[in-house]
């Protein structure tokens, strides 16, 4: 995938890669919250599962489209 001035990317790997960044925004939104509520509650596993679970589905469907490329 080397830059040059008539590449473009495919809509596979520009539509992957804007899902993931929306859901990555949505896990740092998260990650947020539950420092806030670390200050005066107990995080639960179950809640830090939740966020694990879009980076990781992130990471998967990111290394899927980036090997196709």
């Amino acid at each position: 995938m080397a830059a040059t001035a008539g590449y473009a990317p495919p809509r596979e790997l520009v539509n992957v890669i804007v899902q993931s960044s929306e859901k990555l925004e949505g896990a740092a939104s998260l990650l947020e919250m539950l420092e806030d509520k670390a200050d005066n509650q107990r995080i639960t596993a179950s809640e830090l599962a939740a966020v694990r679970c879009i980076v990781e589905a992130c990471a998967a469907n990111l290394d899927a489209v980036l090997e196709q490329a």
